[in-house]
């Protein structure tokens, strides 16, 4: 029995020594976790607010200029993903974006969507003759019973002037009536009245007609 006694009583100093690294170990783990909460950005009680969420249902309707230019043809201003899939909805089969610049996100989007994607970057200010034989290339594409044609800009002020351009022209619509829904969106300045004249005179060299337009430049606004 003494031998045992001997031996346990050898062991203390070892279980002393075992507990105190336990005990320092925990200390340090203790110290760690408090500089990770010290550290932590101060909270706010502003921070349980949660913003509103906004359930109101996209519509065609918050679609700047949005405009309906005859049973196949659409203008407007620059699209949202929620736009883009009512108009593919609403019967749209064809895009052409009047935007220069990268336009990857909405090629993508509409070509996930299944529509057709044209791009003319047509520089605001300065518009070529070349831009609206694009636009009307890629409109000679389009057959009626396929679908409609969404034109679209930013602000459907290119867009508008090149359907206009497009119905009195190539469609020989009545230019009164094209004029009304060019002038609902905007008043042309003197770089896109010149513009129209161009693609005009144009247009009347290479097929022999007399078309004029009876559009006035706001000489009031600036070229932005």
């Amino acid at each position: 029995m003494k031998n045992v006694t001997s031996r346990v009583v050898n062991l203390t100093p070892l279980l002393i020594l075992f507990l105190c690294s336990l005990a320092l170990t925990k200390a340090s783990s203790a110290a760690s976790y408090v500089n990770v909460f010290v550290n932590l950005p101060a909270y706010s009680a502003q921070d349980t607010s949660s913003p509103a969420m906004d359930n109101t249902p996209t519509t065609l309707d918050s679609l700047t200029n949005f405009q309906t230019n005859s049973n196949t043809m659409l203008s407007s201003g620059l699209p949202s993903p929620a736009h883009l899939l009512l108009l593919k909805q609403e019967g749209v089969v064809r895009v052409i974006d009047l935007i220069p610049g990268n336009r990857s996100e909405e090629i993508s989007i509409v070509n996930e969507l299944g529509m057709q994607y044209h791009n003319i970057p047509v520089a605001w200010t300065n518009p070529q003759v070349s831009d609206f034989l694009n636009y009307s290339a890629y409109m000679s594409l389009h057959r009626p019973e396929e679908g409609k044609v969404l034109t679209h800009c930013k602000l459907n002020w290119r867009g508008a002037v090149f359907t206009y351009l497009y119905r009195i022209t190539v469609l020989s619509e009545d230019e009164k009536t094209a004029k009304q829904d060019l002038l609902a969106i905007w008043q042309p300045n003197s770089t896109w009245f010149a513009f129209m004249n161009k693609v005009i005179e144009h247009h009347n060299a290479a097929n022999q007609t007399r078309i004029v337009t009876t559009v006035e430049p706001n000489l009031d606004a600036q070229n932005q």
